[in-house]
Protein backbone atom coordinates (compact mmCIF):
# COMPACT_ATOMS: atom_id res chain seq x y z
CA UNK A 1 0.00 0.00 0.00
CA UNK A 2 1.10 3.31 -0.88
CA UNK A 3 2.14 6.18 1.60
CA UNK A 4 -0.51 8.10 1.12
CA UNK A 5 -3.08 5.78 1.36
CA UNK A 6 -1.74 4.45 4.73
CA UNK A 7 -2.49 8.25 5.60
CA UNK A 8 -5.63 8.72 4.27
CA UNK A 9 -6.64 5.36 6.39
CA UNK A 10 -4.80 6.61 9.60
CA UNK A 11 -6.67 9.89 9.28
CA UNK A 12 -9.82 8.04 9.20
CA UNK A 13 -8.64 6.05 12.08
CA UNK A 14 -7.70 8.83 13.99
CA UNK A 15 -10.93 10.33 13.27
CA UNK A 16 -13.05 7.97 14.34
CA UNK A 17 -11.25 7.35 17.64
CA UNK A 18 -11.65 10.90 18.62
CA UNK A 19 -14.73 11.59 17.30
CA UNK A 20 -17.22 9.43 19.80
CA UNK A 21 -14.52 10.67 22.60
CA UNK A 22 -16.12 14.39 22.02
CA UNK A 23 -19.22 15.76 22.76
CA UNK A 24 -19.80 18.31 19.72
CA UNK A 25 -19.74 15.55 17.43
CA UNK A 26 -21.68 12.75 16.93
CA UNK A 27 -20.79 10.70 14.09
CA UNK A 28 -18.06 9.62 11.73
CA UNK A 29 -17.10 11.65 8.35
CA UNK A 30 -18.04 9.84 5.33
CA UNK A 31 -15.60 10.01 2.44
CA UNK A 32 -16.81 9.14 -1.31
CA UNK A 33 -14.63 7.99 -3.74
CA UNK A 34 -13.36 10.72 -6.37
CA UNK A 35 -11.30 9.91 -9.43
CA UNK A 36 -9.01 12.46 -10.86
CA UNK A 37 -7.41 11.37 -14.96
CA UNK A 38 -4.75 13.99 -15.88
CA UNK A 39 -5.01 14.28 -20.06
CA UNK A 40 -3.19 15.18 -23.05
CA UNK A 41 -5.03 15.05 -26.42
CA UNK A 42 -3.68 12.94 -28.78
CA UNK A 43 -3.23 12.91 -32.71
CA UNK A 44 -4.40 16.43 -33.06
CA UNK A 45 -7.67 15.63 -31.64
CA UNK A 46 -9.40 18.49 -29.07
CA UNK A 47 -12.12 18.51 -26.94
CA UNK A 48 -14.87 19.18 -29.79
CA UNK A 49 -13.55 15.07 -30.92
CA UNK A 50 -13.85 13.85 -26.50
CA UNK A 51 -17.19 15.57 -26.25
CA UNK A 52 -18.65 13.15 -29.08
CA UNK A 53 -17.98 10.27 -27.23
CA UNK A 54 -19.78 11.76 -24.20
CA UNK A 55 -23.62 10.62 -25.32
CA UNK A 56 -22.62 7.14 -26.25
CA UNK A 57 -20.91 7.32 -22.69
CA UNK A 58 -24.21 8.49 -20.59
CA UNK A 59 -25.69 5.80 -22.52
CA UNK A 60 -23.68 3.30 -21.38
CA UNK A 61 -23.92 4.21 -18.05
CA UNK A 62 -27.98 4.87 -18.31
CA UNK A 63 -28.13 1.14 -18.81
CA UNK A 64 -26.44 0.71 -15.13
CA UNK A 65 -28.00 3.47 -13.25
CA UNK A 66 -28.62 1.61 -10.19
CA UNK A 67 -24.84 2.68 -9.75
CA UNK A 68 -24.37 6.09 -9.87
CA UNK A 69 -21.62 8.12 -10.98
CA UNK A 70 -21.68 11.73 -12.13
CA UNK A 71 -18.40 12.99 -13.83
CA UNK A 72 -17.12 16.64 -15.08
CA UNK A 73 -13.98 17.81 -17.60
CA UNK A 74 -11.64 20.19 -15.76
CA UNK A 75 -9.72 22.44 -17.84
CA UNK A 76 -6.78 24.21 -16.29
CA UNK A 77 -7.39 27.85 -15.79
CA UNK A 78 -4.82 30.04 -13.60
CA UNK A 79 -2.00 27.54 -12.74
CA UNK A 80 1.83 27.57 -13.37
CA UNK A 81 3.32 25.56 -15.83
CA UNK A 82 5.72 23.76 -13.46
CA UNK A 83 2.98 22.39 -11.63
CA UNK A 84 -0.07 22.04 -14.37
CA UNK A 85 1.19 19.89 -17.50
CA UNK A 86 -2.34 18.59 -19.13
CA UNK A 87 -4.26 19.41 -21.23
CA UNK A 88 -7.28 18.66 -19.43
CA UNK A 89 -8.57 16.36 -16.20
CA UNK A 90 -11.47 13.75 -15.62
CA UNK A 91 -13.44 14.31 -12.44
CA UNK A 92 -15.48 10.77 -11.70
CA UNK A 93 -17.76 10.92 -8.28
CA UNK A 94 -19.44 8.44 -6.97
CA UNK A 95 -21.68 8.02 -4.31
CA UNK A 96 -20.15 4.71 -2.32
CA UNK A 97 -17.10 2.88 -2.79
CA UNK A 98 -19.18 -0.38 -4.01
CA UNK A 99 -20.87 1.72 -6.24
CA UNK A 100 -17.92 3.11 -8.05
CA UNK A 101 -16.26 -0.86 -8.21
CA UNK A 102 -19.38 -1.44 -8.93
CA UNK A 103 -19.73 0.90 -12.11
CA UNK A 104 -16.12 0.04 -12.93
CA UNK A 105 -16.63 -3.87 -13.15
CA UNK A 106 -19.70 -2.79 -16.19
CA UNK A 107 -17.10 -0.31 -17.82
CA UNK A 108 -14.69 -3.35 -18.13
CA UNK A 109 -17.56 -5.47 -19.41
CA UNK A 110 -19.30 -3.38 -21.61
CA UNK A 111 -17.56 -0.45 -22.60
CA UNK A 112 -14.36 -1.67 -23.83
CA UNK A 113 -15.17 -0.69 -27.65
CA UNK A 114 -15.82 2.95 -26.11
CA UNK A 115 -12.54 2.84 -24.44
CA UNK A 116 -10.81 2.52 -27.34
CA UNK A 117 -12.36 5.12 -28.89
CA UNK A 118 -11.57 7.30 -26.02
CA UNK A 119 -7.85 6.08 -25.96
CA UNK A 120 -7.55 6.92 -29.78
CA UNK A 121 -8.45 11.06 -28.47
CA UNK A 122 -6.36 11.10 -25.15
CA UNK A 123 -3.75 9.69 -22.84
CA UNK A 124 -4.27 9.47 -18.99
CA UNK A 125 -0.77 8.79 -17.16
CA UNK A 126 -2.04 10.08 -14.00
CA UNK A 127 -5.29 8.70 -12.46
CA UNK A 128 -5.75 9.42 -8.79
CA UNK A 129 -8.60 7.81 -6.62
CA UNK A 130 -9.02 10.36 -3.34
CA UNK A 131 -11.43 10.16 -0.15
CA UNK A 132 -13.29 13.20 -0.91
CA UNK A 133 -15.28 14.66 2.60
CA UNK A 134 -17.98 17.14 1.97
CA UNK A 135 -16.85 20.27 4.80
CA UNK A 136 -19.87 22.55 3.31
CA UNK A 137 -21.61 21.45 0.29
CA UNK A 138 -21.97 23.75 -2.71
CA UNK A 139 -25.58 25.44 -2.63
CA UNK A 140 -25.47 26.07 -6.08
CA UNK A 141 -25.31 23.30 -9.10
CA UNK A 142 -24.66 24.16 -12.96
CA UNK A 143 -23.58 22.94 -15.72
CA UNK A 144 -20.19 24.79 -15.39
CA UNK A 145 -18.23 26.25 -12.71
CA UNK A 146 -14.64 26.75 -10.98
CA UNK A 147 -12.50 24.90 -8.84
CA UNK A 148 -9.54 25.92 -6.67
CA UNK A 149 -7.31 23.28 -5.41
CA UNK A 150 -4.28 23.52 -3.22
CA UNK A 151 -2.49 20.92 -1.03
CA UNK A 152 -2.78 21.51 2.65
CA UNK A 153 -1.00 19.72 5.44
CA UNK A 154 -2.34 19.54 8.84
CA UNK A 155 0.34 20.66 11.47
CA UNK A 156 1.48 18.15 13.83
CA UNK A 157 0.00 18.40 17.27
CA UNK A 158 -3.48 19.21 15.43
CA UNK A 159 -6.00 16.89 16.31
CA UNK A 160 -8.87 16.34 13.54
CA UNK A 161 -11.11 17.00 16.13
CA UNK A 162 -9.79 20.45 16.32
CA UNK A 163 -9.51 20.72 12.88
CA UNK A 164 -13.41 19.25 12.37
CA UNK A 165 -14.43 22.37 14.98
CA UNK A 166 -12.87 25.22 13.34
CA UNK A 167 -14.54 24.29 10.11
CA UNK A 168 -18.12 24.20 12.54
CA UNK A 169 -16.83 27.63 13.02
CA UNK A 170 -16.06 28.21 9.32
CA UNK A 171 -18.98 27.14 8.14
CA UNK A 172 -21.21 29.57 10.47
CA UNK A 173 -18.96 32.38 9.45
CA UNK A 174 -19.89 31.67 5.90
CA UNK A 175 -23.31 31.30 6.40
CA UNK A 176 -23.62 34.54 7.96
CA UNK A 177 -22.30 35.93 4.63
CA UNK A 178 -24.44 33.79 2.62
CA UNK A 179 -21.84 32.17 0.98
CA UNK A 180 -22.93 29.48 -1.84
CA UNK A 181 -19.61 27.69 -2.50
CA UNK A 182 -18.82 24.19 -1.64
CA UNK A 183 -15.60 23.35 0.17
CA UNK A 184 -14.13 19.76 0.08
CA UNK A 185 -11.08 17.88 1.34
CA UNK A 186 -9.66 15.02 -0.92
CA UNK A 187 -7.72 12.51 0.77
CA UNK A 188 -4.89 10.46 -1.77
CA UNK A 189 -5.66 6.85 -2.30
CA UNK A 190 -4.17 4.53 -4.92
CA UNK A 191 -2.70 5.93 -7.66
CA UNK A 192 -1.54 8.95 -6.18
CA UNK A 193 2.49 10.28 -5.66
CA UNK A 194 4.07 8.07 -3.12
CA UNK A 195 6.53 10.78 -2.54
CA UNK A 196 3.35 13.03 -1.41
CA UNK A 197 3.57 15.19 1.28
CA UNK A 198 0.61 17.17 1.72
CA UNK A 199 -2.35 15.46 4.31
CA UNK A 200 -5.26 16.49 1.59
CA UNK A 201 -6.34 18.75 -1.48
CA UNK A 202 -8.35 21.21 -0.38
CA UNK A 203 -10.95 21.68 -3.21
CA UNK A 204 -12.90 25.16 -3.13
CA UNK A 205 -16.28 25.48 -5.56
CA UNK A 206 -18.30 28.04 -7.06
CA UNK A 207 -21.34 27.62 -9.84
CA UNK A 208 -19.63 30.54 -11.56
CA UNK A 209 -16.57 33.11 -11.97
CA UNK A 210 -19.26 35.89 -11.10
CA UNK A 211 -20.07 33.63 -7.30
CA UNK A 212 -16.29 33.01 -7.17
CA UNK A 213 -15.55 36.96 -7.68
CA UNK A 214 -18.26 37.51 -5.06
CA UNK A 215 -16.72 35.67 -2.47
CA UNK A 216 -12.87 36.48 -3.28
CA UNK A 217 -14.15 39.80 -2.63
CA UNK A 218 -15.41 39.49 1.00
CA UNK A 219 -12.68 37.25 1.67
CA UNK A 220 -9.98 39.36 0.74
CA UNK A 221 -11.31 42.90 1.16
CA UNK A 222 -14.66 42.26 3.90
CA UNK A 223 -12.66 40.71 6.80
CA UNK A 224 -12.69 37.20 5.58
CA UNK A 225 -8.80 36.61 5.73
CA UNK A 226 -8.55 38.12 9.49
CA UNK A 227 -11.64 35.85 10.52
CA UNK A 228 -9.97 32.15 8.83
CA UNK A 229 -6.59 33.36 10.46
CA UNK A 230 -8.29 33.70 14.01
CA UNK A 231 -10.35 30.46 13.40
CA UNK A 232 -7.76 28.05 11.89
CA UNK A 233 -4.54 29.79 13.39
CA UNK A 234 -1.61 27.66 12.65
CA UNK A 235 -3.47 24.41 11.99
CA UNK A 236 -2.74 23.87 8.56
CA UNK A 237 -0.29 24.83 5.67
CA UNK A 238 -1.70 24.98 2.45
CA UNK A 239 0.20 26.14 -0.90
CA UNK A 240 -1.33 28.71 -3.52
CA UNK A 241 -4.76 27.34 -5.45
CA UNK A 242 -4.52 26.45 -9.04
CA UNK A 243 -7.97 27.31 -10.69
CA UNK A 244 -9.83 25.40 -13.45
CA UNK A 245 -13.02 25.25 -15.71
CA UNK A 246 -15.66 22.68 -15.17
CA UNK A 247 -18.25 21.44 -17.19
CA UNK A 248 -20.61 18.78 -16.16
CA UNK A 249 -21.00 15.53 -18.50
CA UNK A 250 -23.48 13.70 -16.04
CA UNK A 251 -24.49 14.65 -12.57
CA UNK A 252 -27.27 12.11 -11.25
CA UNK A 253 -26.09 13.09 -7.39
CA UNK A 254 -28.95 13.67 -5.33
Amino acid sequence: MQLVSKLFFTFLFLFSINIHSDDHMSSNPVFVPVEIQQCKFANNKDMDDFLKLIPAWNDLLDEYSQFPYSGWTVIPHYRSGSTVSFDFAWLGVSDSWENFGSIYDAWFVDGSELAQKFDKIRTCETQTIFGSQAIRPAKTRSETGVMLVSNCTLKEGTTPVELAMADSKWNEYLDSIDSEGGIYRWFPGPGAEVDAEYTFKNVLTNSSMTEWGKASEIYVNGGGIPVQMQIYGDMLDCDAPRMYQTSNMRDVRN
